[in-house]
């Protein structure tokens, strides 16, 4: 029953591995390992491992592009921890991770774990991910202005300038998104190493992207989290390398 899955070879009865998936999905700001450790009866270690594996499944493969005719998907980006092997200068942002999220207004989110701010790491992901007929929406930073022009219609506003918004044009939907996320990390989490970064993405993002406003309440997804077992067995090894 669990060979082929991230349940496969673990001693964790399955009945545990139920109730953490549902925890994980039901907590909007996410569950620490903690919190499972006491909640679940297992060690902190297992804890720890068994929501790593439950990240894994909540990552989803083989995504099509976002947005389409006449939708809206906004662009943006914010600074989370500490690169590992960087210590921390006057600017506050140097040497902590970047993440670049794309939201979908009415729909999902979809966020990446880049090595900067440069176009070479930011555009490759606009291209890949936002159908060409959208409305980009994005703040007034340098490495949107040209890919923006291959969208139907690239929409921006000036932070700098205290703009937020102005008529549709706005990136209020990413930044809600980072206000979950940066709570979650933060006050749940508080501390993530960086190769482990891009679980905690997908976590976030798929709780966002089967929220109840899109008619997915907490056993529903749940649900969707256990279709995401298959084919992506971690060992105890694979979260540390």
């Amino acid at each position: 029953m669990t060979v082929k899955t991230v349940f496969e070879a673990s001693h964790v009865p399955l009945r545990l591995w139920l109730q953490c998936v549902h925890l994980m999905a039901s907590s909007k700001k996410g569950i620490s390992s903690n919190q499972l450790h006491r909640t679940l009866g297992v060690t902190l270690k297992t804890a720890w491992f068994m929501s790593m594996r439950v990240r894994e499944a909540m990552k989803v493969l083989g995504m099509d592009p976002m947005g389409g005719d006449g939708k809206a998907v906004e662009v943006d980006e914010t600074y989370i921890g500490r690169q590992e092997g960087h210590g921390v200068d006057a600017s506050g942002y140097h040497n902590k991770n970047m993440v670049v999220t794309l939201v979908e207004r009415g729909g999902s989110a979809r966020s990446f774990h880049t090595d900067g701010h440069s176009i070479a790491s930011i555009v490759p992901i606009v291209r890949e991910n936002i159908k060409r007929e959208t409305r980009m929406m994005t703040d007034k930073a340098h490495h949107y202005t040209q890919v923006g022009k291959e969208f139907a219609e690239h929409g921006r506003v000036d932070h700098g300038q205290f703009e937020w918004k102005r008529g549709d044009w706005h990136t209020n939907t990413v930044e809600g998104f980072y206000s979950i996320f940066k709570r979650g990390m933060k006050g749940t989490y508080q501390f993530c190493k960086e190769k482990h970064l891009h679980r905690y993405l997908a976590e976030f993002d798929f709780r966002y992207s089967n929220r109840v406003r899109l008619g997915v309440n907490d056993v529903a997804r749940a649900d969707r989290a256990l279709k995401g077992i298959v084919g992506k067995r971690l060992t105890y090894q694979t979260p540390r390398h």
